[in-house]
């Protein structure tokens, strides 16, 4: 019998599949398939859920006071950018509609 995944397995697996769909959103958005908006929106969306993940990780390590201070650290570090990677392509999302809500107008 083995033992149930650890916290940090689950996150491990979870910001993997959250990567891999990037990846995926990435090569759908290359082909053509998905449309500019919708290409940032999903990033946007996938930067946030990799954000929560590194959540849910912090919450994890906190709780524990034997993870030393640096791994603390380094959860914060993983999921701040991850919450300004979302920032950044939220706002790129409204700029690009703003844009071509504009140009249609014009």
């Amino acid at each position: 019998m083995s033992a149930p995944p650890t916290v940090a397995d689950l996150v491990h697996a979870g910001v993997r599949r959250t990567d891999a769909t990037r990846v995926r959103a990435c090569a759908r958005y290359d082909r053509g398939a998905l449309p500019p908006i919708e290409w940032r929106t999903a990033m946007a969306a996938l930067y946030a859920r990799e954000a929560r993940w590194w959540e849910v990780l912090a919450r994890a390590t906190v709780a524990d006071h034997t993870i030393p201070l640096v791994y603390i650290a380094a959860v914060g570090a993983a999921q701040a950018a991850a919450r300004r990677h979302a920032e950044e392509w939220e706002r790129g999302a409204a700029e690009y509609a703003r844009l071509t809500t504009t140009a249609r107008v014009a």
